[in-house]
């Protein structure tokens, strides 16, 4: 996917995920830090012996060969709020993109039950000023509220508003459901591998690293690679209709001024 096809969602989210890379540069900046402490201290404490200053140099020798890789991954935590951070940045870029579909009123799937069972009552009248145009989306959301933290709920909630169907590749749809579920479990169970994580998964085969129930979540660097190409490729395939159909629209709309 190259930035020249990427819609504002897409680059939205890359955006955000820009911002979460830099955590993972964490660990190598406190090893920064300590070896300039480490250096001040040698070089500006008068009380020091050769034999003193032996040690710290040689703490500083030991803390500069300190593979980068090496240091990630023994911060694992913190490749676990970077897939909390990364699955909230997808789930708020998919409630914009759900609201700005029901506001462009196209697609819409007028069978869809729940349009029946959503209610505008007198107070949103008024609050609206019986203009609903640009609020629709934001309504359905608030009465609906749809989940968009799992892969089956995203898929079904397009699928049942838009009648949107994607064709994700398999490998994607596992790593999707895989690092989705994983959120849950960093979020409400501290880690641990549940019963619930093992029969969610179960149905894609989704469970990549084999976990069982009892064990604790690693989330290592190659783990972030696999989440952000996975995320962006779902919102990419959701969102690529859209972004077709607008740029067709300003071709239109070009060709047509170009007659005047």
């Amino acid at each position: 996917m190259s930035s020249s096809e990427d819609n504002e969602y897409v680059i939205k989210l890359k955006s955000r995920f820009e911002k979460i890379d830099k955590l993972e540069s964490t660990p190598m900046i406190m090893r920064d830090q300590a070896v300039q402490c480490l250096e001040k201290v040698k070089n500006e404490s008068k009380k020091l012996v050769h034999n003193d200053k032996k040690v710290i140099q040689n703490n500083i020798d030991s803390l500069e060969n300190i593979k980068e890789e090496s240091m990630k991954e023994q911060f694992s935590v913190i490749y676990s709020q970077m897939c909390v951070l990364a699955v909230s940045s997808l789930e708020a870029i998919l409630k914009d993109y759900f609201v700005d579909s029901f506001n462009d009123k196209t697609d819409i799937n007028i069978e869809n039950k729940k349009l029946n069972e959503i209610k505008v009552t007198i107070r949103d009248i008024i609050d609206n000023e019986l203009n609903f145009d640009n609020k629709l989306g934001s309504l359905i959301l608030e009465r609906d509220k749809p989940n968009f933290q799992d892969l089956k709920s995203i898929l079904s909630n397009f699928k049942n508003y838009f009648n949107k169907e994607i064709k994700l590749e398999s490998d994607i749809q596992k790593k999707l459901c895989f690092y989705l579920e994983i959120r849950h479990l960093l979020v409400h169970k501290g880690g641990v591998v549940d019963k619930k994580f093992i029969n969610s998964t179960k149905v894609l085969d989704a469970n990549i690293k084999n976990y069982k129930a009892g064990d604790t979540v690693e989330i290592k660097s190659s783990d972030w690679i696999d989440m952000k190409q996975a995320f962006l490729s779902l919102l990419d395939m959701l969102t690529r209709e859209k972004a077709t159909a607008e740029i067709d629209n300003n071709r239109s709309l070009k060709s047509s001024g170009e007659g005047f």
